[in-house]
């Protein structure tokens, strides 16, 4: 008995041990159809991907059926959290979830309406962003211990984009023509405190930039900075800058990753600029693409 308790002792020392390998690499996520990747740039040769793991919803045994076969076939967000010990997913399909990273487990999951970005707040709160649909056009908010027990709701046409700010205490929505600040007025409810018009229309994206003082926000002609001091909005020299992007990130060495549409609203490329280099995903419809910890 001792032998075998040792031996598992073993076993999960050298599991923790290889994960830990891995948070040290260039990691980043990409979410399409029912998949989401976790990919090590370091490893991917040319255009070709070093897959770590691969979580497809289909083959998901711990979603139910509903969720496994239909309301995870558009993953579009996903974020690390918990020092890449989770990862938050969403998807337009009509669903979010929280997977452990370590086994692709599914620890939480609910019905959002047209999801395209999921958020943590304090006190084991989650908020997600449901766009445009008839049960849509609003920002949810759940408790994490209490499955698909919806807490709160405010309305947000388009409502595709979301960060929260730890040092701000506050979480940033982007809706259709609109970017909002939202504080916690209580465990169980937001409270809008701003709101800025944003250049364009049809806001598509947002990234909390690796200065922390600035939100990447993507419309439909193109990508800006906003200043979180000042809130203003900019053009930044270098960023990648066209119509449609749906997703742009940058880590602290300064390279971006984004995607930008080949055919409608996906992509088979990851892209990457300073420096430059494309990685190629040919057999999935990627939406949005993120560095694991930036």
């Amino acid at each position: 008995m001792l032998k075998y308790l040792n031996c598992l002792v073993l076993f999960f020392l050298c599991v923790s041990y290889a994960f830990a390998q891995q948070e040290q690499s260039k990691m980043f996520l990409v979410g399409g159809d029912s998949k989401l990747l976790l990919v090590d740039y370091n490893k991917s040769q040319g255009s070709q991907p070093h897959v770590l793991w691969t979580w497809d919803a289909h083959d998901a045994a711990d979603l139910p059926e509903q969720y496994r076969n239909r309301k995870f076939n558009s993953v579009d967000d996903s974020k690390a959290i918990a020092k890449g010990e989770k990862i938050l997913v969403s998807s337009s399909s009509g669903a979010i979830a929280v997977l452990r990273t370590q086994d692709r487990k599914v620890l939480y999951y609910a019905d959002v309406p047209n999801a395209h970005s999921i958020e943590m707040l304090p006190g084991n709160r989650l908020v997600a962003a449901a766009s445009t649909h008839k049960l849509g056009n609003k920002i949810m908010l759940f408790d994490l211990s209490e499955p698909d027990k919806l807490l709160y709701t405010d309305s947000l046409y388009s409502a595709h984009g979301l960060v929260w700010i730890e040092e701000k205490e506050s979480l940033y929505a982007l809706g259709y023509d609109v970017l909002r600040e939202y504080k916690l007025a209580s465990s169980d409810s937001l409270m809008k405190v701003n709101e800025w018009k944003i250049p364009g229309e049809s806001g598509h994206d947002l990234w909390l930039g690796p200065d922390r003082e600035s939100l990447f926000m993507t419309e439909h002609s193109g990508t800006w900075v906003f200043d979180l001091a000042n809130g203003t909005f900019s053009k930044k020299e270098g960023m990648p800058d066209a119509e449609n992007i749906k997703s742009v990130g940058q880590n602290q060495e300064g390279q971006y990753i984004y995607t930008e549409p080949e055919e409608s609203w996906w992509t088979f490329h990851v892209s990457f600029s300073q420096p430059d280099r494309k990685i190629a995903f040919p057999d999935i419809k990627v939406y949005k693409v993120r560095w694991f910890n930036p």
